[in-house]
C-alpha cells in the first residue's frame, strides 16, 4: 500500500493517511482482513510521527474501516464498506454542487456543464 503525504498541504497529515487508506479500501486495493503496516513501520515509511499514524488508525477504527487486534495489528474491515462508499459519494456530490454553483455564478452555460459531465462519463474507464 502506497501512502502519499503532501508535507506542505494545509490538510493535516493524519487526515491524508486516512484518505489514502479509505481510497485503497473503496478501490478494492485493500481486501477484507488485510493487515496494515504497524504504526511504527508506517510512521518510518512516510516520515511522520507515530502519534500521527496512531491518530489516523484510531479515527479509521471509529469509522469502522479498520479494526485492531491487540498484539497482532490493525486490519481492514469491509463489512462497513457500503456506508463508507455512501459517505464518500455524498462528499463528492457536495463538492460537485459547489463547483457547479461557482460555474453558474461565473456565467457558464448549463449545456457546457452538462456536456462536460457527459464527456467525463463517456470517457471513463470501468474497472
Amino acid at each position: 500500500m502506497k501512502i502519499d503525504i503532501n508535507y506542505t498541504s494545509d490538510k493535516p497529515m493524519y487526515e491524508q493517511i486516512e484518505d489514502c487508506i479509505r481510497q485503497a479500501v473503496l478501490s478494492g486495493k485493500l481486501e477484507n482482513n488485510t493487515l496494515l503496516p504497524s504504526v511504527r513501520q508506517l510512521a518510518a515509511d512516510i516520515n511522520v510521527s507515530t502519534i500521527t499514524v496512531k491518530r489516523a488508525y484510531a479515527d479509521l477504527e471509529r469509522e469502522g474501516v479498520v479494526y485492531t487486534v491487540s498484539g497482532r495489528g490493525t486490519y481492514v474491515r469491509l463489512d462497513n464498506v457500503n456506508s463508507l462508499q455512501d459517505k464518500h459519494t455524498a462528499e463528492l456530490l457536495e463538492q460537485l454542487e459547489k463547483t457547479v454553483s461557482e460555474l453558474c455564478r461565473s456565467g457558464t452555460e448549463k449545456e457546457t456543464v452538462i456536456g462536460t459531465v457527459n464527456k467525463i462519463y463517456d470517457n471513463k474507464e470501468i474497472g
